[in-house]
Order: C-alpha cells, then structure tokens, then sequence
C-alpha cells in the first residue's frame, strides 16, 4: 500500500518487446534457425515467424485471391 493509502498497480502480463520485423529477418538471412531468433530476442518462434510474415510487403495476400484456372495461367 502507498501512504496515501492506495494499492500499488502492477503491470499485468508479458512485459513487451519492441522488436522490428527487419531484425528477424537480418537474423534469418545470417543462417540462424528460429529457435535461435527467438533466445537472442526474447521471444517466441511464432512470434519471430509472424513478424517475417507481416513484415514482407512484398508476398502478395493469397487468403482472398480465387484459385486460377488452367486456362487464366495461360
């Protein structure tokens, strides 16, 4: 309790991590595996795996384009 009389708040959770999806990557092309990422970082591999993903702007969103037919690839 503080002198006022209050309870003290304490942050709940997971403390968070500022981590740029360029790192990840930086760390990904250097040959180290996921595991890897994530113990230098201090995070999960889904969360190493997930910020490659959201960070490259250049993979084409394939979740809402309709499948090609054999004649549209030709």
């Amino acid at each position: 309790m503080t002198p006022q009389g209050g309870l003290v708040k304490h942050p709940v959770g997971r403390p968070r991590v500022s981590i740029k999806p360029e790192q990840v990557s930086q760390l990904r092309n250097q040959g180290s595996s996921w595991r890897q990422i994530a113990k230098v970082l201090g995070i999960g591999t889904a969360t190493a795996m997930r910020l490659v993903r959201l960070g490259d702007e250049t993979r084409p969103n394939t979740q809402h384009m309709s499948p090609k037919t054999a004649d549209e690839l030709t």
